[in-house]
């Protein structure tokens, strides 16, 4: 006698089986996720963000005491600047020139020629900032005086913090009258 297995359940290893497919790939797309989202969230990190960045806060310039009525060029050193994945401490923003006035007060100019953006040197004989490569002069207070630079010296913004004189640096746009932040 012949038995008709057509309405006979499924065998029991068919379910089996398919579970164990179905097991298999969610458990491959979980190892899968586990290693690509932290993958794809290092590679699109600085994807719409700023990715360079310098010091935003005051830099440590000089001490109040070490100023009197002659400029002092001082260097302005970031102690950390970002560039997306790569951070490089102590690097070099540029430089100022910080002097004490008569009355006490403090004036920080930047080092850069506002027309073509040379180092702007200090003649003391003359009393004078002076630009070796277009000519350019201005007096102690930073005011144009000769030359091309349509503009004088572009001011630092800085505060006296108990007595060190804190100096934000700013790149300024060089040439033109107006000035900028680059």
């Amino acid at each position: 006698m012949a038995t008709d297995d057509s309405d006979a359940p499924a065998s029991p290893g068919v379910g089996r089986r398919e579970f164990l497919k179905l097991a298999t790939g969610v458990v491959g797309c979980g190892v899968g996720a586990v290693i690509l989202v932290p993958a794809a969230r290092f590679i699109a990190h600085p994807v719409g963000a700023q990715i360079v960045t310098a010091a935003s806060a005051p830099i440590d310039a000089i001490a109040v005491a070490d100023l009197g009525a002659a400029p002092v060029r001082v260097p302005l050193v970031a102690h950390t600047v970002r560039d997306a994945w790569a951070t490089t401490n102590d690097v070099a923003l540029g430089a100022a020139w910080i002097r004490r006035g008569k009355d006490g007060t403090i004036a920080v100019l930047s080092s850069v020629c506002p027309h073509k953006g040379c180092a702007i040197g200090y003649a003391a004989q003359t009393g004078r900032f002076e630009c070796p490569c277009h000519g350019a002069t201005f007096d102690v207070d930073g005011q144009r005086l000769s030359g091309p630079a349509e503009r004088g010296l572009d001011p630092l913004p800085f505060s006296v913090e108990g007595d060190r004189v804190m100096v934000t640096w700013v790149q300024y746009d060089n040439g033109g009258a107006d000035r900028k932040p680059a």
